[in-house]
């Protein structure tokens, strides 16, 4: 079902086949995700800095691109450590949105108010990231 939707090219960074299986596996399994790939439109880049891992996801309406390093202008950056980038995945969607007021949520929030989690763009793209959440959550 999402054979060709999801194009690993940065294959010498390990940290992109956790993105790719993550994203593949939560569109075969939740269908319901796919109208909401199917919009994503936009350049994301994710850097960890603890396993030094750069990697950019362009989304092209129903296709994301895995590439190694930044590309471009990326709409969004997320700069965080790799357990913290893990930790986005489990955000609920509730009502069609990410939901900030259980514990996971809650997390997301002090971290980026700490500093620990950095996401560039996020007030001008805000659709972007809304979508990116509702793609990658595992709930």
């Amino acid at each position: 079902m999402t054979e060709g939707m999801v194009v690993n090219n940065a294959q010498d960074v390990p940290f992109s086949y956790i993105l790719a299986e993550l994203l593949e596996s939560n569109l075969e399994q939740k269908p319901h995700k796919l109208r909401t790939f199917n919009k994503i439109y936009g350049v994301v880049a994710i850097d960890l800095k603890d396993i030094e891992a750069i990697v950019t996801l362009i989304f092209s309406g129903g296709r994301v691109r895995i590439e190694q390093g930044i590309i471009g202008k990326p709409d969004i950056i997320i700069k965080t450590d790799s357990d913290k980038v893990i930790g986005l995945n489990s955000i609920t969607i509730k009502f069609g949105l990410p939901y900030y007021f259980d514990e996971a949520g809650m997390t997301v929030i002090r971290q980026i108010l700490s500093g620990e989690l950095k996401i560039e763009g996020m007030l001008l793209h805000p659709v972007i990231l809304t979508r990116l959440t509702k793609i990658m959550s595992v709930m």
